[in-house]
């Protein structure tokens, strides 16, 4: 058993040990995680390696939003590593920096080549965060100058419509960045309708749809970059959404994302020390997700379409649960930034996944808060989602209980 959380958002796995995630590799279905480029150790880079390739993923897509020495060395030596590993890697190139892709045409070109640059049907894959503002010509001219490419850039400004294409013919599919709801919305669940818009564009032109999987945003920098974007109920129901709406590949936001609170891997000090991140995040790991991703993973290269076929991988019982560290009114006289940006959307509740082997029966999930119980539910074989309402001051544990009300697994 252990504990992983951040500051905003605690998550807990629910299991008696650490298994081994790997996953067979089903062809045209491949799942990616969006990796930060930062100033990260050869030793970091390995690591996070050998992870990924353990939990299933078949790529990183690498954020690259400099050309400086410092973001060229670690991404020399991720595929230096990742050549000789058998995982897979392309570059996402960062449309807040970059303006246009003649920017980085020369700096792609070599990296094509590699040994472990990503292929989709023998086409090696280039995507962007953001990029909404480059003209069609400038797309058309930077495939023209790298090669036959993959171009599927991830745009969270666009307006999703049946003819996204139109004007946009250089691209090859698109990537819906907005993986989480709307601040707008509320206390609302995370919507699909916007995938589903873009993936009926993509599928009528003969083009590709990307989908996105994220817990939650929580960014607590500066008075500009301190915001909320709502993860209660937003794992959970995202997963089921991607299994049924069948997208052409899967971007997890993100692995190593510290920033923003969303990293679903491991985080390393180096490429953020001297800036305000590790005051929230350090100390509170988020590996506890690999024990619904792995699973989760296995479905999806499976061809499954909803999340009944997710059980345990070797175990009876596994999952992980998540929550607030501070509740929603919780007064921080000290912090000089006050509460996020939208902080009203979030509420006091604890939500997970239990994940139960089929067939098993007569396991009961009982959530507890310090000395009071927030709910139980009754768990089925297979995808077990839960939320419950009251989260107060004291530690949060979940029991798994048999027949007998006998403790069978405990997470806290």
């Amino acid at each position: 058993m252990y504990l992983t959380s951040t500051l905003l958002l605690s998550v807990t796995a629910l299991v008696s040990s650490t298994p081994t995630f790997k996953t067979r590799q089903t062809l045209n279905k491949p799942i990616f995680a969006h990796y930060m480029i930062g100033s990260i150790t050869p030793e970091h880079t390995n690591q996070d390696i050998i992870d990924a390739q353990n939990l299933g993923l078949d790529a990183f897509a690498l954020n690259l939003d400099s050309l400086d020495d410092w973001a060229r060395n670690t991404t020399s030596h991720l595929f230096d590593q990742a050549d000789t590993s058998g995982f897979g890697l392309f570059f996402s190139f960062d449309h807040n920096h970059f303006a246009n892709p003649a920017d980085y045409t020369e700096f792609l070109k070599p990296y094509l080549n590699r040994t472990s640059y990503f292929q989709y049907n023998e086409q090696p894959l280039v995507s962007t965060f953001n990029g909404e503002d480059v003209s069609n010509a400038d797309w058309a001219t930077f495939k023209e100058a790298v090669g036959d490419i993959l171009l599927i850039p991830g745009f969270s400004r666009a307006t999703p419509k049946l003819d996204f294409f139109t004007g946009r013919e250089a691209l090859d599919g698109i990537f819906n960045w907005n993986s989480w709801p709307a601040p707008g919305a509320g206390k609302a669940n995370v919507s699909d309708s916007d995938d589903a818009t873009y993936l009926t564009a993509a599928h009528d032109q003969g083009k590709l749809f990307m989908m996105g999987i994220s817990p939650l945003q929580f960014k607590h920098m500066d008075s500009g970059n301190n915001w909320y974007l709502r993860g209660e109920g937003n794992l959970e129901n995202r997963l089921e959404q991607v299994l049924a709406l069948q997208p052409d590949m899967i971007e997890l936001q993100t692995w190593n994302d510290a920033g923003e609170g969303h990293y679903m891997g491991n985080w390393w000090e180096e490429p953020i020390q001297n800036t305000p991140i590790p005051d929230y995040v350090r100390g509170y790991d988020h590996t506890g997700y690999w024990k619904v991703l792995a699973p989760f993973i296995r479905a999806w290269k499976q061809g499954e379409t909803t999340t009944a076929g997710m059980v345990p991988i070797g175990k009876t019982v596994q999952g992980a649960f998540w929550h607030h560290a501070v509740t929603v009114d919780a007064d921080c006289e000290t912090d000089p930034l006050g509460k996020p940006r939208d902080y009203q959307n979030a509420e006091d509740v604890v939500s997970g996944i239990v994940l139960v082997e089929s067939g098993k029966k007569g396991l009961v999930a009982v959530v507890t808060n310090g000395r009071k119980e927030l709910g139980r539910i009754n768990l089925s074989g297979g995808y077990n989602p839960f939320r419950f309402e009251g989260l107060g001051v004291g530690r949060v544990k979940i029991d798994i209980i048999d027949e007998a009300e006998n403790v069978v697994v405990v997470g806290f």
